[in-house]
């Protein structure tokens, strides 16, 4: 059994830190050795959880619990079937944006790039494509300019929002252009992030915050108005929220079922610590599966209750779920987010997450090792910047500078002359 208690040094203190550095024939010889050891030792105790939890699946049952609001896990048992449906005709959208800061000693310089690729599926494998706001798909760029002194966090945070808000901009005017759209695929989360405590007090990020909030809030509403189903695709994700809901469910059932003792003799509580959710579900999913539903709408409360917003509607009425979805064979699930009306059942929740699985699952199991829907691909692909197009922009930039006596100075760490 692997060892969880921490090791002490002679003062008693965590031993956390180590002490001296190795030769690179110490390294070689022997902590590579020690470090391959302890790994095979977690994924033995990996591989026997994910076990129990497979031979004890019928027992995992969490039909007495799922209506209590508190419970977030919203389905019986920790994972479904996905039967894939004849996309014939589906019109699905993907949005995706790119940035890059340059940063110097008296400026910086954000670029940024939003794409949305429409594609409208006459077979399960073949569509006709359409880009916007460019009907090539390249060309959707935007500069900051940020003079100020801020710090390096501060600047990225900026960044992310304009970036943020472009993306979800570019989604609300095409709703408006387009009357046909049946899918939404944001890559990323779909959920609003509370504002950083550091910048809540900073009045132009507090500002720009403010706003990207009612755009947010522009789409949900838009999405409801037209009968569009939004959905985050979140290709990877360190969070372990299911897993650690799954070790409270289990701690919840063990008091009433002996079955349930397998977990105890593998200490589970510690093992489970041991996992992200993409790990476990990894393990746990076959192709064509996906994980149960639960509530992910614990961001949204946290605006809500931060009580700093009282100049806009920071009030979604909606419910926001997650689940995990296997589509290729050498890939790890990716992570699944949508939202239904707060008044709704988690019934409705649940057909909702299996009509999602079967679009997405015939158009992201294309390729064995990698499992995202082709729309969310292609828009990446568009997105992402190319050098030659940062280089055209930013080497404008600085020649315009420097015709008016104006030279920006490069960061030391980059112009270190050995």
């Amino acid at each position: 059994m692997f060892e969880f208690e921490k090791k002490k040094d002679l003062s008693g203190d965590a031993n956390i830190f180590q002490t001296k550095g190795s030769t690179q024939e110490q390294i070689l010889l022997s902590d590579i050795k020690n470090i391959t050891l302890e790994y095979i030792k977690l994924e033995k105790l990996k591989n026997n959880f994910s076990q129990v939890i497979l031979d004890n699946f019928n027992n995992l049952n969490f039909s007495e619990f799922i209506p209590y609001p508190k419970f977030s896990i919203k389905e019986r048992f920790l994972k479904y079937k996905v039967r894939d449906c004849n996309i014939n005709g589906l019109n699905i959208v993907s949005v995706d944006g790119s940035s890059v800061i340059k940063k110097f000693m008296n400026a910086d310089f954000s670029f940024l790039k939003v794409i949305a690729t429409k594609y409208h599926f006459y077979k399960n494998h073949d569509a006709k494509i359409q880009y916007y706001p460019d009907f090539r798909g390249f060309n959707n760029f935007s500069i900051r300019g940020n003079y100020l002194h801020q710090e390096d966090i501060a600047v990225e945070a900026n960044t992310s929002m304009d970036m943020n808000f472009m993306e979800l901009n570019l989604l609300n005017n095409l709703i408006k252009e387009s009357s046909d759209i049946d899918f939404i695929i944001i890559d990323g989360s779909i959920i609003i992030m509370p504002i950083n405590l550091l910048f809540s007090k900073d009045p132009d990020l507090s500002k720009k915050y403010d706003t990207l909030l009612k755009e947010y809030q522009k789409l949900y509403l838009n999405c409801q108005d037209n009968n569009i189903t939004l959905i985050g695709s979140i290709k990877d994700t360190r969070t372990a929220a299911l897993t650690n809901l799954l070790k409270d469910s289990i701690q919840l059932l063990k008091p009433y079922r002996n079955f349930l003792n397998d977990f105890l003799t593998i200490r589970y509580r510690q093992v489970a610590d041991l996992f992200s959710d993409l790990d476990l579900f990894s393990r746990l999913l076959n192709i064509s599966e996906r994980s149960c539903i639960f509530n992910c709408k614990r961001e949204i409360e946290k605006i809500r209750d931060e009580g700093n917003k009282k100049e806009i509607p920071n009030y979604f009425p909606l419910d926001f779920y997650a689940f995990y979805l296997k589509t290729a064979k050498y890939d790890m699930p990716c992570r699944i987010e949508f939202f239904v009306d707060e008044n709704s059942l988690p019934q409705e929740a649940s057909n909702k997450a299996s009509l999602i699985a079967s679009v997405l699952h015939p158009i992201s199991s294309l390729n064995d090792h990698y499992g995202l829907p082709i729309p969310q691909i292609e828009a990446h692909r568009r997105a992402v910047f190319k050098p030659h197009e940062l280089n055209l922009l930013f080497n404008n930039l600085k020649r315009n500078l420097n015709k008016n006596g104006i030279k920006l100075i490069e960061k030391r760490r980059d112009r270190r002359p050995f």
